[in-house]
């Protein structure tokens, strides 16, 4: 029916709806919905939702149990005005951001995140941005509010110093046949 524009957590780091544009050519006339977790079928090939021309009505954005229209003063604005409350967060707001190791030194980008199948998020991928740190990418634990994290940060900052990050080895997306591996 459409694509997974974005993934709402919870303050346990655990995805409670997946956001979904449906319908639209080239983004002209779609719509985007918000899909509890517990009704994503997980498949050898992605995801399976059950949202369909029928039913789209029920899929709201602006449900209350994930997305608000009140209390902005702690939201973040996403795609079309979605804005998400306090301690619910997108996954939006880590990816992309710059990362920084223990000594406060910039380190490289978030450039994808490790969920289970339970939709917990388990790790952060960063690509170093200079060599010196080895050939990335490298996948490190998310602890998110345990560590004072906070999703309007701009940046991100692992719990490993410089001399601890060039000994680790990269991951390896190979070792990881199919999306729930």
């Amino acid at each position: 029916i459409g694509s997974v524009e974005n993934a709402i957590l919870n303050q346990d780091n655990r995805i409670v709806a997946l956001i979904a544009e449906v319908g639209g050519i080239w983004d002209i006339g779609d719509t985007h919905v918000a899909i509890p977790w517990q009704e994503i079928e997980l498949t050898d090939t992605g995801i399976r939702a059950p949202v369909s021309e029928d039913n789209i009505d029920d899929y709201g954005l602006f449900d209350e149990a994930y997305v608000t229209r009140q209390d902005l003063s702690h939201a973040n604005q996403v795609e079309d005005d979605v804005m998400t409350g306090p301690r619910t967060w997108k996954i939006t707001d880590l990816l992309n951001d710059y990362a920084s190791i223990d000594d406060g030194e910039g380190y490289g980008y978030v450039t994808n995140a490790l969920f289970s199948k339970e939709g917990i998020l388990q790790a952060l991928v960063i690509d170093p941005s200079e060599e010196r740190y080895g050939q990335g990418p490298y996948a490190y634990p998310f602890y998110g509010y345990e560590q004072d994290w906070n999703p309007g940060s701009s940046s991100y900052q692992i719990s490993y110093s410089s001399e601890e990050v060039k000994q680790l080895p990269a991951f390896d997306y190979a070792k990881y046949p199919g999306p729930w591996n």
